[in-house]
């Protein structure tokens, strides 16, 4: 809705049309209300309000006022949220966007700019108003509940109920109506005591004389000089006060006496992080083609042109250092950035450089945080303390003020699209926030996306090219690191089939053996990808053939060997192995393999070796991915076995050998990113190899070989791939060439799930028609998942070479699943 003038003074009645959490009719969830003449002075657009519906109260957010009554009895609006929020101009223009470009309500589009937790508890409270003139007597109930406001003031209901002893079921409504009292609903607090990271900034070194007694304290001042000096910008940076007391050499007494003396001050940052490693003090000097992409990002920074960028750089080529330089002049020109991750969960690394860079500024947002860290970090970012956002698509939404820069990490992730309402991309979402707020926007990748690629093919965004991967380097003369080049490691694939004709039916090619077993000669380590998770992927019976499957999925069930049960890795149901075949009582036999299986054999095979098991199952609580990426950067593990957990984004430096033991896993499904997902996966994985010097292997074990993901990965040739890959598109009309709707629903009775899907492929057809948008419907068909918790699954994909026209009015009814732009059609 478009913003309406202010409302006449004159006019008796106001109304409000709002987003409604909850209101999802077979549209956009706006709704209008009525506005109570105490509300209706101050009510504007963006204010975040509680209103009634069905019988509960319901966020909403204020879209419209204006004084046209509707053709219907309105309900009134029940109050302002306090304390007070409303949504600035621009978000709720990404809002309206978002929308309609996801067709999710508008509150749904909305609640993600909302402070954490403001609708998760509230509590009713009632206060006296100004008594209408002659309100008719009160009955003794309603005069009890009046005199016990008189003497309390505001009161909560509940407190209100326990003191008199009543529900107050019709005395609270009716007192309402006479406008003797007023009923408002505030949000519980979640902020909890105030918790951030500690830091400590040189003031004034005179403070503390020459002639100090005190060594900690000499020591640390010299430490916060030697800091002062060695920073980027030549200010005095934010020293954590855990490396004040470790490698400062100062103690908690030595700190405060500094404080008292005024040569220091100490900042307590919410939501920061603090960093722990090394502080960067010496900046490294950056390769022509890392200058080359830097100073053009400078000028879109400084001329705030939001065109997007797409800087394609091999593994390791320095992307991140880039990205740096970008913050920095952000945080210098008073601007902020967001910094996207794909899962927060691999971000331990980019966290910990950009907190080692820019010390007591950067802010981790998810939603692993509690609701108290969540909402204290969101007030940290909108008050300007932590000027640098790192986190998974969500943290798109976090309220930086002066928004300068949004980059996207490994930009081709499919995780950077959100599988529930508003199922958008953060990729569209980021450049349409760059462009509303006069953000930069990159788009980092090793191997994009293929639409960003032909984007930047057809010059619809600009590309930058880091074509080397970035050595060591030496440090000259001047004290400054100089960069050096390394090759990317040369990749061999094993056919597999051959393996077999040859008698070896192990999980192990001998090549990969043989790579193991050289590499633990060395002392280095091995990476073992496998993107399978437990022992064995089935259980079937030899004798008739039955296989246990998932009661509520119809798929099989994968034993976990290390914790004795079958799981279902769609539903998570768990199961207890049965002895016999439940079937004809034969025996149960093991078949497939899975990261569990790949350990055992790897145990077997090389029985002297520390093994590391990286998947979902050793990840399970908060910070088991930090103690594990631990463990590998110090060594104690020599070799690792993972999903695609180990494949994205992580630089060890001693990993110098790499073997995929079946690279065949995703690429046969029936999808038509299969080809690209296997070609980024390899590519990315093979990157975690010799990121330090030469002499490094990759092994890739496949039964079809001769594909030409499998092919352009082994030569790190993704000019290759893109050319192969973009036929296919083009051939098949498939993204860039097409864009797609997936519509999906789910029943108890397959039946009226079929019924259901056939029902609305005709509803839609008939909204493309009268849009007059040409449109093919693939489908209905069962998906292909086609059971689900219990729930028969049924689909169909509409096509059409432009969506825009279409996307206004598209049909979005309640217990259907519209995803605009899937990113997979399993």
């Amino acid at each position: 809705m478009e913003t309406s003038g202010p409302p006449d003074p004159q006019q008796s009645a106001l109304y409000a049309d709002l987003a409604v959490d909850g209101a999802h009719p077979d549209g956009d969830g706006t709704l209008t209300y009525a506005l109570p003449p105490a509300l209706a002075e101050r009510a504007e657009r963006g204010m975040l309000v509680w209103v009634p519906l069905r019988r509960k109260w319901a966020l909403a957010v204020v879209l419209r006022v204006h004084a046209d009554e509707p053709a219907f009895e309105t309900r009134p609006v029940q109050s302002a949220v306090e304390p007070p929020f409303i949504l600035d101009e621009r978000r709720l223009e990404v809002g309206s966007w978002l929308a309609r470009e996801t067709a999710s309500s508008r509150f749904a589009a909305l609640s993600p700019f909302l402070p954490p937790g403001i609708g998760a508890s509230r509590v009713e409270h009632l206060r006296l108003a100004d008594p209408m003139p002659g309100h008719p007597p009160l009955t003794p109930a309603q005069e009890r509940l009046v005199t016990l406001l008189e003497e309390r003031g505001e009161s909560t209901v509940e407190s209100v109920r326990a003191q008199l002893g009543s529900s107050l079921a019709s005395v609270i409504p009716k007192l309402e109506d006479l406008g003797l009292i007023e009923r408002t609903v505030r949000s519980a607090d979640s902020r909890g005591a105030p918790r951030g990271e500690r830091f400590v900034r040189l003031i004034d070194p005179d403070a503390l004389p020459l002639n100090s007694r005190s060594a900690k304290q000499r020591a640390l001042v010299e430490y916060l000089l030697q800091r002062r000096r060695l920073s980027i910008d030549g200010q005095d940076p934010l020293i954590p006060a855990a490396e004040a007391t470790g490698r400062g050499g100062a103690d908690r007494a030595a700190i405060t006496a500094l404080i008292d003396k005024g040569a220091i001050e100490e900042i307590v940052v919410p939501g920061a992080v603090a960093a722990d490693s090394e502080p960067e003090t010496l900046i490294p000097v950056l390769t022509p083609s890392q200058a080359d992409a830097w100073r053009t990002i400078e000028a879109s920074l400084a001329s705030r042109d939001s065109t997007p960028f797409l800087l394609h750089g091999v593994t390791g080529s320095g992307k991140t250092e880039v990205y740096l330089r970008a913050v920095a002049w952000c945080l210098r020109h008073d601007r902020g950035a967001i910094i996207l991750v794909p899962e927060i969960t691999l971000a331990s690394q980019v966290v910990r450089r950009f907190a080692a860079r820019f010390p007591g500024q950067v802010a981790v947002l998810h939603s692993a945080l509690s609701d108290g860290e969540r909402a204290q970090t969101w007030r940290a970012i909108r008050d300007g303390q932590c000027r640098v956002v790192v986190g998974p698509r969500s943290a798109l939404f976090a309220p930086m003020p002066d928004l300068g820069l949004i980059v996207l990490d490994e930009e081709h992730e499919s995780a950077y699209k959100q599988d529930a309402e508003p199922r958008y991309h953060a990729r569209s979402l980021a450049e349409h926030i760059g462009a509303t707020m006069g953000a930069t926007v990159i788009l980092g990748s090793a191997t994009p996306a293929i639409e960003t690629a032909w984007r930047a093919e057809q010059g619809a965004i600009r590309l930058l090219v880091l074509p080397d991967r970035v050595g060591p380097g030496i440090v000259d003369a001047g004290g400054q690191r100089r960069p050096g080049t390394l090759e990317l490691p040369p990749v061999e694939i094993v056919d597999m089939r051959l393996e077999l004709h040859r008698g070896n039916p192990s999980l192990f090619s001998l090549p990969l053996q043989e790579t193991i077993a050289d590499t633990l000669a060395r002392g280095e380590q091995t990476i073992l990808f496998l993107n399978r998770r437990g022992l064995a992927t089935v259980v079937l019976c030899r004798s008739c053939g039955h296989t246990l499957l998932c009661p509520w999925c119809d798929i099989p069930l994968v034993y976990h060997g290390d914790r004795g049960y079958l799981l279902c890795h769609r539903c998570d149901h768990r199961a207890t192995p049965p002895g016999r075949c439940p079937d004809c009582a034969g025996t149960l036999n093991f078949f497939g393999a899975g990261t569990q299986r790949v350990e055992q054999e790897v145990q077997r095979l090389f029985p002297t070796a520390r093994i590391l098991r990286w998947d979902q199952d050793t990840v399970r609580r908060k910070g088991s991915h930090e103690a594990l990426l631990r463990q590998v950067e110090r060594h104690e593990a020599d070799i690792v076995v993972g999903t695609q957990m180990v494949a994205k984004g992580l630089d060890l430096p001693l990993v110098t050998a790499i073997g995929v033991i079946n690279a065949d896993t995703m690429l046969h499904l029936p999808d038509f990113r299969a080809g690209e997902r296997t070609f980024q996966l390899l590519t990315q994985v093979a990157g975690r190899a010799g990121r330090r010097g030469g002499g490094s292997r990759v092994i890739v074990q496949s039964y079809t070989p001769e594909h030409y993901a499998i092919q352009a990965a082994a030569r790190h040739d993704y000019d290759a791939f893109f050319l192969e890959e973009i036929d296919f598109r083009r051939a098949h009309r498939y993204p860039p060439f097409g864009r797609m709707v997936r519509y999906l629903v789910r029943d108890a009775e397959e039946n009226r799930a079929s019924a259901a899907a056939e029902e609305m492929a005709r509803r839609v057809d008939l909204h493309a028609r009268r849009s007059r948008v040409p449109i093919e419907i693939l489908g209905p068909t069962p998906a292909f998942a086609t059971r689900v918790r219990g729930l028969y699954q049924w689909q169909f994909v509409i096509r059409a070479d432009d969506l825009e026209p279409l996307l206004d009015g598209l049909p979005a009814p309640p217990g259907w699943v519209v995803d605009v732009d899937p990113q997979s059609l399993l």
